[in-house]
């Protein structure tokens, strides 16, 4: 969507994903891409060298791009599911705002939401304005696994009716919810987490810890 106006800034935050629905970003850049992203066509003459991933939903687009050995059941990758970004693709643009106001884009963001999609992307000139709906939940913990690399040692992530939560623990919150874990106390008690809304089979979409709510009764 583009965004004309006197640059005025939006009130508020602004985040969210790349495109009217779920895509993956693919640089074709002098080197290599940013993300590692697996079975892109090739670039070739005159094709936009920013892209966004699109294989018909979420899930499809995630087991096409992280796939590196392709199996019968992987979801191809056409030129038709690349959308150029360097001059947006006709197909990522949904109408044009002058000097909205924050109403005016969480009024677009709704009404992109009813349609299954995301969230938007905001074009100002050469800016970029991500939005994304963002709700939190509280949840109790049913499992953990300690945590690899770096985090050894310490919780790596918490399992919920939900899914799993990995992501916003601080190391100190890791170390002191893993000794939680250790001691049997871990299980059952109550988390924060935000995430954008959930999956069609009901589970968290890119869940965030929030904070440990020993307000509420442990399950």
């Amino acid at each position: 969507m583009e965004w004309e106006g006197t640059g005025r800034r939006l009130a508020g935050d602004a985040q969210g994903r790349r495109g009217p629905g779920d895509l993956a970003r693919r640089a074709w850049l002098d080197e290599q891409s940013q993300q590692a992203l697996h079975n892109i066509p090739p670039w070739r003459d005159g094709q936009s060298r920013d892209c966004e991933v699109f294989v018909n939903n979420f899930r499809n687009t995630i087991r096409a791009t992280r796939t590196r050995c392709l199996n019968q059941d992987t979801p191809s990758i056409t030129r038709e599911n690349l959308y150029g970004l360097d001059l947006p693709d006709p197909r990522l643009r949904w109408g044009s705002l002058t000097n909205p106001t924050p109403a005016d884009i969480i009024a677009q963001l709704h009404r992109a939401n009813k349609l299954d999609y995301e969230g938007l992307v905001l074009r100002r000139g050469d800016q970029w304005i991500k939005v994304k709906p963002e709700e939190t939940h509280d949840i109790s913990i049913t499992g953990y696994a300690e945590g690899r690399g770096k985090h050894r040692g310490r919780l790596g992530f918490v399992t919920t009716t939900r899914g799993a939560v990995g992501a916003g623990f601080t190391d100190a919150e890791r170390e002191i919810l893993w000794a939680e874990a250790n001691a049997g106390r871990l299980v059952g008690q109550v988390i924060e987490v935000s995430c954008m809304q959930f999956t069609p089979n009901g589970q968290f979409r890119h869940p965030v810890f929030v904070r440990m709510r020993p307000d509420k009764p442990s399950a």
